[in-house]
């Protein structure tokens, strides 16, 4: 009998109790609401399908010693509908890594029944696993932007980030005014990379069924992209609004002139730290602005920054409005029995943003 089975509702202490102890180092048993949320992440979000569960690996004891959380995702590849799975919270307790439960649980989890396996932060580990039981590692879209609105308080953050310890807290509590004071100078100057014009495009709140709306006028350019309804959409806005894993949701619709849509963004912001962007959509010839309206919105909050992941198809933009480009956090990764998915993925042909995936299901426990 295989110990790799899947994962029902009363495996929810097991589980929680092994990613509190051993991927957030907690002590003890997980608090109620880490086992809330994995009920509610695992059992109740909107594509819950029993032929792709979540998997967990049992010892010999049959005490739960690895879990592997699976999200089914529904997408689409030119009309024709298809099933995506991602993988996530992949944990093993070290007293069982020499019985390959990782190994299994992956194994298990590609062979399962999707059209396509996705995970876009799959650490070194895992990353290296998957691409042993052939997923492609999508280097392109592993890839992330940053745009610095402060750029002295970006800098000495970055410096925290980087090194964190007393030194550095206390450099950046003595150097926080004299950055304060360098950035209002700095982006108050009109030849300044730095300064905020007021945008061309009008800004207003983006709600679910214009969201819908938006997906259905503007990524049709795209071969390969994500379905939602109107109950699966708000039930992910809604499960990013309460987790705040990131910080506030802002969720913004952009309109021309004319009053016409022309795009939209969702970032989560840092009132003082460095936001994280989500999702951008519109019309190509829109992008810059676009994007121009995003830097404001952010840096009139508060933030000092953003960061977000490349999509090919914004890379000339994201470039000519300040952005570099760098690599950090996991990977995103793909495995699929149909080489085409892969190469709509590879070549930039696939609407997939931060949204779509695991990264914006995080806890903020």
């Amino acid at each position: 009998m295989s110990p790799v089975r899947a994962f029902v509702p009363d495996d929810i202490p097991q589980a929680a109790d092994l990613n509190w102890n051993v991927l957030r180092r907690g002590k003890g048993p997980a608090p109620a609401a880490l086992r809330s949320y994995f009920e509610r992440l695992y059992f109740h979000n909107p594509w819950v399908d029993e032929s792709l569960p979540s998997l967990v690996f049992e010892d010999a004891t049959q005490k739960i010693v690895g879990f592997l959380g699976v999200i089914p995702r529904p997408m689409s590849v030119r009309g024709e509908p298809l099933r995506a799975a991602f993988g996530s919270n992949l944990v093993v307790h070290p007293d069982s890594r020499s019985t390959l439960a990782g190994l299994h649980l992956v194994k298990t989890y590609l062979a399962g029944k999707q059209d396509i396996s996705l995970s876009d932060s799959a650490n070194e580990l895992t990353a290296k696993v998957q691409k042993g039981l052939g997923a492609v590692t999508l280097l392109l879209d592993s890839i992330h932007w940053s745009r610095p609105l402060r750029p002295s308080l970006y800098a000495l953050d970055a410096i925290c980030r980087l090194r964190k310890n007393k030194l550095t807290a206390a450099l950046k509590s003595l150097a926080k005014p004299f950055g304060m004071l360098a950035d209002n100078v700095v982006t108050k100057i009109s030849s300044s990379p730095f300064h905020q014009d007021v945008p061309r495009l009008k800004g207003e709140n983006l709600g679910v069924d214009t969201l819908l709306s938006c997906y259905s006028d503007f990524s049709g350019r795209y071969a390969l992209r994500p379905k939602y309804d109107l109950g699966s959409l708000k039930w992910l806005l809604d499960f990013m609004d309460q987790m705040k894993a990131y910080g506030e949701i802002q969720r913004t619709v952009l309109r021309n002139d004319r009053n016409e849509i022309v795009g939209w963004y969702i970032y989560y912001l840092k009132r003082g730290g460095v936001g994280e962007v989500v999702q951008i959509g519109g019309a190509k010839q829109s992008t810059a602005d676009i994007l121009r309206h995003l830097f404001f919105d952010a840096w009139k909050r508060g933030a000092i920054g953003l960061h977000g992941r490349l999509d090919a198809q914004l890379l000339e933009d994201l470039s000519g409005v300040g952005c570099f480009f760098y690599r950090r956090g996991g990977w995103m990764q793909a495995h699929s029995r149909r080489p085409e998915l892969l190469q709509f993925i590879q070549g930039g042909d696939a609407f997939l943003t931060r949204l779509d995936g695991e990264w914006c299901l995080t806890s903020n426990l």
